[in-house]
């Protein structure tokens, strides 16, 4: 995780990429068994994405870049056939913090 530096004329613009940039880094699809992970940071912040999990596995979608999305959805597509807990797997989250410093 990189620490950034914001500007106010486009801090929207900037925290739209650093939302997406975050989700295609911590989103996990096995193409072998077809499951998506999701990290437990949206799992505990699920209202402030979305009304209910089905949305947010939505929501996560409609974020993710077009082929990652696209692998997402034939995740969740399963999802009809199958409990939820053989599609989706919450990760841990990891409480170590460390500075990535960019020369």
């Amino acid at each position: 995780m990189k620490v950034r530096v914001y500007s106010a004329s486009k801090i929207d613009d900037e925290l739209e990429v650093a939302k997406k940039e975050y989700l295609q880094a911590a989103i996990g699809i096995s193409t072998k068994n077809k499951v998506l992970a999701i990290p437990k940071l949206l799992d505990w912040y699920l209202l402030d994405f979305a009304k209910d999990f089905e949305s947010l596995l939505d929501w996560i979608c409609l974020q993710l870049p077009c082929e990652l999305g696209k692998e997402a959805i034939k995740c969740l597509k399963r999802k009809n056939d199958e409990p939820l807990t053989q599609v989706l797997e919450i990760m841990p989250y990891e409480f170590n913090f460390r500075y990535l410093i960019q020369a």
